[in-house]
């Protein structure tokens, strides 16, 4: 049952309403925050690609690596039919060496939260680092405790419309900062089981890990907007620069 296994297929049907446009023009936002124009981005734990799919569009050169073998699948499969030309690789994001530099790096959709040991996440962001040129940018959100304490994944949809159905119950640790997620899914009559795992890093380990790995000009938002983080914000978006 691990995570991003039989729902590769089905993703973004179940994600069919989320705003991706939004998301990307935030993306746009933060890096016109930053002073940046970069044309070659790197998407770190890109899933099927459906952002990485909008920014070629757009005229960007685009990499994505993901640790799910499926996703990475759905994602070639999608780039073909559409005839853009990204790259895609299997590959860890605490380890991953891609062998080439780009102007800018994201992580989107709580992805980084999946990475619960700090230390891997400190490797990560070093490999991030590595694969900047100096003066890149490097933009990520994370999810918060407070969005795991209030049951932010506890979260059904089992109407008959419903093309991917599902059913989510979410345990919290709170001395941990972890969270496991039993995920059910029904779709095309079959019936399956996920688990998802994520971690609340605090702003302080993220703070540190992006100072150690060779990022300045930090800032955390509140999500979706440029205020600082709110005591009850559920998801931060972190900016740094490559040193």
């Amino acid at each position: 049952m691990a995570s991003f296994g039989p729902i590769a297929p089905h993703y973004d049907s179940l994600m069919s309403l989320v705003p991706y446009k939004m998301w990307a023009s935030y993306y746009q936002l933060l890096l016109a925050h930053q002073d940046l124009r970069p044309r070659r981005l790197l998407d770190v734990c890109c899933g099927t690609g459906i952002l990485a799919e909008q920014f070629a569009r757009e005229g960007y050169t685009l990499a994505g690596i993901d640790l799910s073998a499926p996703m990475i699948e759905e994602a070639r499969r999608k780039a073909e039919r559409h005839h853009l030309a990204i790259r895609y690789e299997v590959a860890d994001a605490a380890t991953f060496d891609l062998g080439e530099r780009f102007d800018a790096a994201y992580s989107f959709f709580d992805s980084l939260n999946y990475i619960v040991d700090p230390t891997q996440l400190a490797e990560a962001m070093h490999r991030v680092a590595e694969h900047l040129t100096p003066g890149g940018s490097w933009i990520f959100d994370l999810n918060t405790a407070y969005a795991f304490e209030t049951k932010m994944f506890d979260q059904q949809d089992t109407r008959n419309k419903t093309a991917v159905k599902y059913n989510w119950v979410g345990d919290y640790n709170a001395e941990t900062r972890v969270i496991e997620v039993a995920m059910e899914f029904w779709v095309d009559g079959g019936h399956f089981r996920e688990i998802h795992v994520q971690r609340a890093h605090s702003h302080d380990e993220i703070v540190e890990m992006l100072e150690d790995a060779g990022f300045g000009a930090i800032r955390a938002y509140s999500s979706y907007t440029l205020d600082p983080p709110r005591k009850k914000a559920d998801r931060l978006h972190y900016t740094a620069i490559r040193i």
